[in-house]
């Protein structure tokens, strides 16, 4: 009986687990690799304790990145080697420019690919060839960004040359997929429960420039936006340089679009912009911003700055300074620039010394750590949609119109809400990170209450 039950564990088709590190972009990869393992007869798992395979899905953007990549791999070659006939297989960004180097480094992968090497990773993992080849064929645009939330890939890869960014090395040249077939999987999406769409690209304002040649990105949204069920529609990753005010102001008055746009801005002096090869400027990316909050109110830009990049100055980070403080971005991300093999940085000398750039991070984040807490602030009374996205103790977890998953702010609701639902949300306290609030059922049936009675605490930042 024992031999039967060693044999037929032995016949079976692996269990996979997938360990997705990065961006949404690589959710997407990942979320593909799943269905084609599915499709291909193989078992999709989330736990280390049920998989026979673990995929590592590497990020290089950064080195922090990077370090976290070989890391995760590392441990994931420990747990193979606690028992006998696991694998360990890594695909992604970092094995698709760095390959050789991570094979001679790490002998016990059981396989090393690149970005989209479906056919190969299936056979390495015992597919039958026929189901191979029908599984090449299948293209998958999504990928899950939390209960009643998915991203969609509009496009993926980059054309844009900027001295600090290797992504054209890793994703390659950029390219569009069609409206057409991304309306089919939104319709797909919307039928499985799916109310928010976040759209992705690395650069997603030149949706549609390679395939009809023109932007296109107004149009894919007026027909997402028709879908029933999809209730808010997100873009993130616009690129400055590609973004004029006028497409912004088009943009702003699409139905469902939420009022809410990702605009990195990577730095604001001339000099700097000139080094980084980024082609604009902070008076044309000022005006860009203005057309898309258009005067109004309920708009949230985020934007993403790098700091001591080879030859910035003091006089050029003041610039910099002075333009987040005049902007007044909502949202904002500070990075210290690192060294990318084969970009035009990597040729401009040495990084800004590690101190100085740090504390330039530390004044900006200071800076915009107090333009959330105000804003927020203002947002006290005020009744918002929350996307609810999961439950701890007695307490609900979301996001709102400004919040984009996994990188932004978040919003805590009083009770348990249903997940997947975007339900109206009194807001009661803010925080610099953080809105406190309670359904606004709750708030309507307790009039002549105090709002203070229902009240969370504010978390500290």
């Amino acid at each position: 009986m024992a031999m039967k039950r060693h044999c037929a564990a032995e016949l079976r088709p692996p269990r996979v687990m997938i360990q997705t590190l990065g961006c949404a972009k690589n959710s997407v990869d990942s979320e593909t690799l799943a269905g084609l393992l599915q499709q291909s007869g193989f078992e999709y798992v989330h736990r280390e304790s049920q998989a026979d395979v673990i995929v590592v899905n590497t990020c290089g953007f950064i080195d922090d990145a990077k370090v976290e990549s070989i890391q995760v791999m590392l441990e994931a070659v420990r747990w193979k080697q606690a028992r006998k006939g696991r694998r360990v297989l890594a695909m992604g960004c970092l094995t698709q420019r760095d390959g050789s180097e991570i094979r001679a480094e790490l002998p016990e992968l059981d396989g090393v690919f690149g970005i989209g090497d479906w056919s190969a990773m299936l056979a390495a993992l015992g597919a039958n060839p026929l189901s191979v080849n029908e599984s090449t064929e299948v293209t998958l645009y999504s990928g899950k960004a939390g209960p009643g939330s998915a991203y969609l890939r509009i496009s993926d890869g980059c054309s844009h040359a900027c001295a600090f960014c290797a992504i054209p090395q890793m994703r390659g040249l950029y390219r569009s997929e069609p409206i057409e077939s991304l309306v089919d999987e939104a319709r797909l999406l919307a039928r499985t429960g799916v109310r928010e769409l976040m759209l992705i690209g690395q650069e997603t304002t030149s949706y549609g420039v390679d395939l009809y040649r023109k932007r296109m990105l107004v149009e894919l949204c007026q027909r997402l936006a028709d879908i029933d069920g999809i209730e808010w529609i997100g873009i993130v990753y616009a690129h400055p340089p590609s973004t004029p005010a006028g497409f912004l102001s088009g943009r702003a008055r699409v139905p469902k679009l939420l009022p809410y746009i990702d605009f990195p801005s990577e730095h604001a002096a001339p000099r700097m912009l000139k080094l980084m090869n980024r082609k604009t400027s902070a008076a044309k990316m000022k005006e860009a911003i203005d057309a898309f909050r258009d005067g109004r109110d309920n708009v949230c830009v985020r934007t993403t700055v790098l700091v001591g990049f080879p030859g910035e100055m003091d006089s050029d980070f003041e610039q910099l300074y002075e333009f987040m403080k005049d902007v007044r971005f909502e949202r904002a991300g500070v990075f210290t620039y690192s060294p990318q093999s084969g970009t035009a940085g990597e040729l401009l000398g040495d990084p800004v010394e590690e101190g100085v750039a740090l504390d330039r991070l530390d004044r900006l984040m200071r800076l915009q750590r107090e333009i959330c807490l105000s804003r927020h602030k203002k947002l006290i009374g005020t009744t918002l949609p929350v996307l609810i996205a999961r439950h701890v103790r007695d307490a609900s977890w979301g996001r709102s119109t400004w919040d984009a998953p996994d990188i932004d702010a978040r919003v805590r609701v009083r009770g348990m809400l249903s997940t997947g639902q975007i339900h109206q949300v009194k807001v009661t306290g803010a925080a610099a990170y953080q809105l406190d609030g309670v359904p606004e059922s709750i708030e309507n049936s307790a009039r002549g209450e105090s709002c203070g009675s229902f009240a969370l605490p504010v978390l500290s930042h």
